[in-house]
């Protein structure tokens, strides 16, 4: 049965069934040795039996996996939140345009600080260029660019 996460799509994890001609099935019922593969593309290090033991093992080897990416996943009920200003924000543009500006600028003012500070802790943290540049959306250069204290 496929493992996923919602907030996490392209990591859809399974177990390959290795069969006998040494094809890796994630279809098949059965399988010589159990093994870790994910939609993204990744394939786990590690062949298990083809013991129940072995099956834990495979969809636990997935789980470390996807455990980086599920760290830099957003809480969704923020997200939502987020959602809910933008198309609020976007209809008070249509209406108030004035006072739609008003609250921008005021978003604009506690919006940079507060990720330059996430950013800072980040790094204080050790986290990389790369994983910081991923959770922004934007690469390991933009994101030292934009926001390394020179």
């Amino acid at each position: 049965m496929p493992a996923e996460f919602d907030l996490l799509p392209g990591h859809t994890g399974a177990v390959g069934r290795r069969q006998p001609d040494g094809e890796l099935s994630t279809t098949a019922e059965t399988g010589t040795a159990y093994r870790a593969v994910c939609s993204c593309g990744w394939l786990g290090a590690t062949e298990y039996p083809a013991t129940d033991v072995g099956s834990w093992s495979a969809t636990s080897e997935w789980a470390a996996h996807v455990q980086p990416f599920l760290a830099a996943t957003p809480p969704h009920w923020l997200l939502n939140r987020s959602d809910v200003l933008r198309d609020n924000l976007q209809e008070l543009a249509t209406t108030w345009p004035l006072q739609a500006l008003g609250v921008l600028a005021e978003i604009e003012r506690w919006h940079r600080p507060a990720l330059q500070q996430a950013v800072d802790a980040a790094r204080a943290a050790g986290k990389s260029w790369a994983e910081i540049g991923a959770a922004l959306g934007v690469t390991r250069q933009s994101a030292h660019e934009r926001f390394s204290r020179r």
